[in-house]
């Protein structure tokens, strides 16, 4: 039985565009009998725009090809839409990409979105802006905005570590109260993070319990503490073995809300926010994905 021909959408990072497997690829989907739309971003919230046009035009796959801040924006242009999403990864870190499977070589991801059926997966809301992987505030959300563009290409996820490693020689902490249903913190802290799935940075997996079928939040807190304990304990946040080492908290929630006592600098899947008051919302089975596997499954 020959394969279903579909109408799919690509949403292209305008600076990947020019990318000789990204063209080949393409070309290889439409010798195939698919019909094909490719539209290429230049400004934020192009990507958000053209999903959300796609969808309403009735493509049956969007696919977002670029890292993880493409991602994001076509996530929140298919908040509301019902159309699967497709994942090509050219970013720096493809924290999504990673920890679903879906393979860095863009004809192999395709593969992907052909031959799997999509599968329907939780994501989360801060202050009513989608995101799949992580929200990250303190350190590891600073050093991802003041990360520079070309250090990320030059270096990879390595330019992240770099840059938190800068962000450490100074003595910053922050604070906020944490609440939820039955849960209550006050603290000064040095990172948190608010996860749908497990892994964000470009590998750390510092909400290691989280699941992208169950409904909830997963929060980790680290407290305030030297910067000496603090990068030995980063080593364990990395591998995913932090959990119930001192000055870690971490709860399983069903919502969220995050006081700063001043402005927080808040990252959403490599987007950064600024906000005082960040409301966090589980958003149960609301999207669909074509993935190899679920964030901790095997393939």
């Amino acid at each position: 039985m020959p394969p279903t021909r579909k109408h799919i959408t690509y949403i292209v990072h305008g600076a990947r565009a020019d990318r000789a497997d990204l063209r080949q690829m393409v070309s290889w989907v439409r010798d195939r009998g698919h019909a094909v739309d490719v539209r290429i971003t230049w400004n934020s919230g192009d990507a958000e725009a053209l999903a959300a046009d796609a969808a309403d035009r009735g493509t049956d796959v969007v696919v977002a090809c670029g890292g993880d801040g493409t991602l994001n924006e076509v996530v929140n242009g298919l908040d509301g839409r019902d159309v699967p999403l497709g994942v090509v990864p050219l970013g720096t870190a493809n924290d999504f990409a990673r920890q679903t499977g879906i393979p860095e070589e863009a004809d192999h991801a395709m593969d992907v979105i052909l031959r799997r059926k999509p599968v329907r997966i939780d994501t989360a809301s801060m202050n009513g802006r989608r995101f799949l992987n992580v929200s990250t505030g303190g350190v590891g959300a600073e050093a991802t905005a003041e990360t520079p563009a070309d250090f990320k290409a030059s270096l990879g996820p390595l330019a992240y570590a770099i840059t938190a490693i800068r962000k450490l020689a100074t003595d910053q902490s922050w604070h906020a109260s944490f609440s939820s249903a039955g849960f209550e913190l006050d603290v000064d802290f040095l990172a948190f993070a608010v996860g749908s799935a497990r892994v964000t940075g470009g590998g750390t997996i510092m909400t290691p319990d989280a699941s992208v079928t169950d409904g909830l939040l997963d929060l980790c807190v680290i407290e305030s503490m030297s910067r000496t304990d603090f990068a030995l304990l980063s080593l364990q946040v990395k591998k995913g073995e932090h959990l119930g080492l001192p000055g870690v908290h971490y709860a399983q929630l069903p919502w969220l809300k995050v006081v700063g006592a001043d402005p927080l600098s808040v990252n959403l899947d490599g987007e950064n926010l600024e906000a005082q008051v960040c409301d966090y919302r589980a958003r149960r089975a609301d999207l669909l994905v074509h993935v190899q596997h679920l964030p901790g499954e095997e393939s």
